[in-house]
């Protein structure tokens, strides 16, 4: 089954008033840092980095009138959605998925986005992005923590995205949030927010 059918499954048991959300996880980087793709990299669960972010999407319990689509992968690999513009950084992927939902008609409301190397993310934590994004027109965040986030999906959001991929615009998710406005959640204890961005930082998650 493809993403796009898997889309117009679900929107055609929507009920009425739901939020409709979809998941992101932002795949596209070179992973020059790493020296090789970084989401194909095996935990000590077995799964690839790519894998454990989908699977945190898979466990989360939606809260009260949020609807989430099938998860999207951004970045040119086998199911995933390619940059528009190369080397546009998350935004660019951000633009590539905001533009795919349009040109396929997938209504979204917003995108609930995590990257691929933060693999000690908790689906609690992205209910709580979920919760709060219900109660505002802006993005939300954790603390100065910029991803996972979630991004309303607008006119606003997509007119930035497009200026920032074609360079027109300060390509940041600091900058994408100062234009929209951003809560700011509070910042939990614990390592959750730890990149894997280079071969130490894949080692400290050894057992």
């Amino acid at each position: 089954m493809t993403a796009n059918s898997d889309f117009s499954s679900a929107q055609e048991h929507r009920g009425p008033g739901l939020r409709r959300v979809c998941p992101v996880v932002l795949a596209g980087g070179q992973s020059s840092r790493m020296g090789k793709d970084k989401a194909l990299l095996k935990l000590s669960n077995g799964r690839t980095l790519l894998e454990q972010a989908k699977s945190v999407f898979d466990a989360m319990r939606p809260p009260e009138g949020v609807e989430l689509l099938p998860t999207l992968v951004s970045g040119a690999r086998p199911g995933g959605i390619p940059d528009r513009v190369p080397s546009a950084g998350p935004l660019g992927g951000l633009q590539a998925v905001a533009r795919h939902l349009d040109q396929w008609e997938l209504g979204c409301d917003a995108l609930l986005v995590v990257p691929v190397d933060m693999p000690l993310l908790s689906p609690v934590l992205l209910q709580q992005l979920c919760a709060a994004g219900q109660t505002v027109e802006q993005a939300v965040c954790i603390g100065d923590f910029y991803l996972p986030c979630w991004l309303p999906i607008n006119a606003r959001s997509g007119k930035y995205l497009d200026a920032a991929a074609t360079g027109n615009a300060i390509a940041s998710m600091r900058a994408l949030f100062g234009y929209l406005g951003c809560m700011q959640l509070p910042v939990p204890d614990g390592d959750w927010h730890l990149n894997v961005n280079r071969p130490e930082d894949f080692r400290r998650l050894a057992p």
